[in-house]
């Protein structure tokens, strides 16, 4: 969004439920990387065990709820929050010798799509203004009119 005051592009953070915001990367990812029960009580019954990564799915999945200070699939997730639980999972796994090439493009596929859901741009940005360029004033003196 512009800030009419600033004329500079401002970012909206998006408020979006924990459950919504997994249904979204379901739809945005794939049923097949992320499937999602819609009818889940619990943050640990959220991802299907049908999951390509079950195991690294639903870590992901408990690490952004309680970094976002979840207390139920219906609260708020924020975008830093979410970003940072997923980079200490990428580092855990990393450290622990379990990071392969796949759970690597999974978590940064699951990063990039959280940079597009929980920070948008809802109105196009205005053509920016430019100020004419001045030319270089240094110690130049105006001849006198008439002379």
């Amino acid at each position: 969004m512009l800030d009419p005051f600033l004329n500079k592009r401002v970012w909206v953070r998006s408020v979006i439920s924990f459950r919504a915001f997994f249904s979204q990367l379901e739809s945005r990812i794939g049923r097949v990387l992320l499937p999602i029960d819609p009818d889940a009580l619990t943050v640990e019954r959220l991802i299907s065990s049908q999951a390509a990564y079950p195991e690294l799915a639903r870590s992901a999945a408990v690490q952004i709820y309680h970094a976002n200070a979840c207390r139920s699939l219906d609260d708020p997730v924020s975008h830093y929050p979410t970003l940072d639980a997923l980079g200490r999972l990428k580092q855990q796994r990393f450290e622990g010798e379990k990071l392969d090439i796949t759970a690597a493009d999974f978590l940064e596929s699951l990063g990039q799509h959280t940079n597009v859901l929980l920070m948008s741009d809802p109105q196009p940005a205005a053509a920016p203004v430019s100020l004419p360029a001045l030319g270089r004033t240094r110690n130049r003196r105006e001849a006198p009119v008439g002379e």
